[in-house]
């Protein structure tokens, strides 16, 4: 039974199906590698939850600040700074939770090496969420996982994608008191199928298995990271894809090859923000608050937001900075990423052999566009 959204809008949140009292709806995965809400009519009741738990037909009415505070800042704690993607606030705010016998909600890989949402109490299976990880989580049944959470009085820290934080608050119909919200600056969701194809030529190139995907590896530094990915083997061996050679960023950084097609048209940019908290890279930072170690921006969205983080400033190093700053460094902040028009064919057409061979085709393609079109222009 089709939906009531076209599949360029259905960011894949997984709030219906969370919602659904009947488990009619199941989160099923697309040709391309992107998952989409499935009724099953037999279990349908008709109730009409699923649509109104939808955060793109109506938006959660919040709170959240149309003037927040930003904040240049940075973990003192070294390893914690090194290990994480930018300057390590998430594993600080996380650390603050844990300490008071919360839970904290993130993305985590499984087994597998896929990423799917997950909840944890201890600082052990914070690590597991801390870093970037460049594909779409499964969120499968958190939010009813969450809310059970938010039900025993615990403070609860949930952090996902803007679309996610959307799909979450909608299901809950409420802005809990002992619910903290977190959300990065988004520059699209990937697809999973191309996050297998990539793992799965490496693991036949190695003749072993991938146990860990490091992204953003920082080990030339963070400015760098974006395209520094470490890969960790079965076989005690691992392998750093740095530039050119790494060809699951040269397809999404650029050619924009395997972002969700809702992402071209983001319904959670700009102000007011979803989460209580955003996080980001700052990039573009003023020299003297950039040792190239990493240095997160932060955004303060609410009262609860500025209350959590006058709690941690112990323990991190941080300057206050002007709004506008945000923007030179982080243009997805408001504005959605432009979608490759060959993105779908190259998913279609992608198998588990032929991902860096597909990835330089349609790259190609990317390159002369740019070249016809900045000579058209001209």
């Amino acid at each position: 039974m089709k939906i009531w959204l076209k599949k360029n809008q259905c960011t894949g949140c997984g709030a219906c199906s969370n919602i659904c009292p009947k488990g009619a709806i199941e989160m099923i995965e697309d040709e391309c590698g992107f998952k989409y809400p499935v009724i099953n009519q037999s279990k349908c009741i008709n109730c009409g939850l699923c649509k109104k738990t939808c955060p793109i037909v109506s938006k959660f009415e919040s709170n959240r600040l149309n003037e927040p505070k930003v904040y240049a800042t940075w973990s003192k704690d070294e390893e914690n700074r090194y290990i994480s993607t930018s300057g390590g606030m998430f594993f600080e705010l996380a650390k603050y939770i844990i300490k008071n016998k919360g839970y904290v909600i993130g993305a985590r890989y499984n087994k597998d090496n896929m990423v799917e949402h997950y909840l944890v109490n201890d600082l052990k299976g914070v690590e597991e969420l801390r870093q970037s990880k460049y594909l779409q989580s499964d969120t499968k049944n958190i939010f009813k996982e969450t809310l059970e959470t938010l039900k025993s009085k615990k403070l609860v820290l949930f952090a996902g994608a803007p679309c996610q934080i959307a799909g979450l608050m909608k299901f809950l119909k409420k802005d809990y008191d002992n619910l903290i919200t977190v959300e990065f600056i988004c520059r699209g969701v990937n697809s999973p199928k191309a996050y297998r194809a990539w793992l799965s030529e490496i693991e036949k190139l190695e003749n072993s298995k991938v146990t860990k995907v490091w992204f953003k590896y920082k080990v030339n530094g963070w400015k760098s990271s974006p395209r520094c990915t470490r890969v960790d083997l079965a076989n005690g061996n691992y392998r750093i894809y740095n530039g050119n050679s790494n060809k699951y960023m040269s397809g999404y950084l650029g050619p924009n090859l395997y972002i969700r097609p809702s992402c071209g048209n983001c319904y959670f940019k700009n102000l007011p923000r979803q989460a209580d908290i955003t996080l980001a890279d700052f990039w573009g930072i003023n020299s003297n608050l950039d040792d190239d170690k990493g240095t997160s921006l932060v955004l303060l969205n609410s009262k609860k937001g500025i209350d959590i983080f006058e709690k941690i400033n112990n323990n991190i190093n941080y300057n206050e900075r002007k709004f506008n700053e945000i923007l030179e460094g982080n243009g997805c902040f408001n504005n959605s990423v432009h979608i490759n028009s060959k993105s779908e064919k190259f998913l279609k057409s992608l198998t588990a052999d032929n991902f860096s061979k597909q990835v330089n085709k349609y790259t190609k393609f990317f390159i002369l566009t740019k070249i016809k079109n900045k000579i058209k222009k001209i």
